[in-house]
């Protein structure tokens, strides 16, 4: 079975997400505290892109 969770991400691919996180927290103005749920809402937006350009 070739599940989504399956795949492997490179380093540059963390990379990218890492940088691209970095400015949502900035231009978010999100503290350390909030960085949890942001990463969760973060992360959704990335899927839901990635999914509309495929």
């Amino acid at each position: 079975m070739n599940d989504e969770k399956d795949k492997q991400f490179w380093a540059l691919d963390l990379e990218a997400l890492r940088k691209a996180f970095d400015t949502y927290v900035q231009e978010h103005k999100t503290t350390a505290a909030e960085w949890g749920e942001h990463a969760k809402r973060f992360l959704e937006k990335q899927r839901v892109r990635q999914r509309e350009s495929n």
